[in-house]
């Protein structure tokens, strides 16, 4: 891991919100699904994660919501544009032989870490399915999976599109009929902790993936700390994936 340039080959932006961007591959490691970079958007001294949403020899891949000013300027960013960054950073989701069916579960933007853990399950041979929710039907992003032979289950809280209510919801059904060896999640925090409490329910393994602020992302400020049964862990070194059981969640979540 170390500081890098690279080139920003495309970029494409939906619903003015959503920006898609790919990289020239010059990393000096191969990332795993799970993995982050850190980059420096320019809007302050701060870098900011994103997770790798996809990954070839050739290029490499994020996926990230415009929410401040280092997400608006890292989006405004031309084509051919050097972007420094560390990495990649962090931990990746365990894929283990023993796993043979697998549930994947994103919400929002979460989709991003986990489009590059469904392209390293098919090119495993590994049976999953992948559901995946957002708030409305313009929100999500499903057409950016990776094609591949799996079963999609889709859900918005409003039912403009898919099975309506929440990830939680949706899987929640799933789960009374047919329980996976593993599931992997990302998304926001009450939602992971909505499938962490359903998998304690059901005694299903799970992994999730959190998306703390960050400030340093080398494990030395402290910034992304959480609260787990064996102490403080650094979401940046230490994740950014857990072991569901290992967190002490906070706040209440509804399932």
């Amino acid at each position: 891991m170390k500081h890098q340039k690279v080139i920003l080959l495309s970029k494409k932006i939906y619903n003015d919100r959503y920006v898609d961007m790919w990289f020239e591959n010059n990393l000096s490691d191969v990332p795993e699904p799970g993995q982050f970079i850190h980059i420096f958007t320019g809007a302050s001294f701060i870098r900011r994660p994103f997770s790798i949403a996809e990954f070839t020899k050739e290029q490499f891949r994020i996926l990230f919501q415009i929410k401040g000013c280092g997400t608006r300027n890292l989006a405004d960013k031309k084509i051919g544009s050097g972007i420094d960054i560390i990495g990649p950073v962090g931990n990746c989701f365990p894929i283990k032989k023993r796993f043979n069916m697998i549930y994947i579960a994103a919400g929002g933007v979460g989709i991003a870490p986990l489009l590059f853990l469904a392209s390293s399950l098919i090119q495993n041979n590994k049976k999953f399915m992948f559901f995946y929710g957002a708030k409305t039907r313009l929100d999500l992003l499903d057409f950016l999976m990776p094609g591949g032979d799996y079963e999609k289950v889709l859900c918005t809280d409003d039912g403009s599109s898919g099975e309506k209510g929440t990830v939680v919801d949706v899987i929640k059904k799933y789960l009374k009929q047919k329980k996976p060896d593993v599931i992997f999640s990302a998304g926001p925090y009450l939602m992971l902790k909505g499938i962490s409490q359903l998998c304690d329910r059901y005694n299903v393994e799970a992994y999730v993936s959190l998306e703390n602020v960050m400030f340093c992302g080398l494990g030395v400020c402290q910034g992304c700390v959480i609260n787990t049964k064996t102490g403080y862990k650094k979401v940046c070194k230490d994740g950014p994936v857990f072991n569901h059981r290992d967190i002490l969640w906070q706040r209440k979540a509804l399932i």
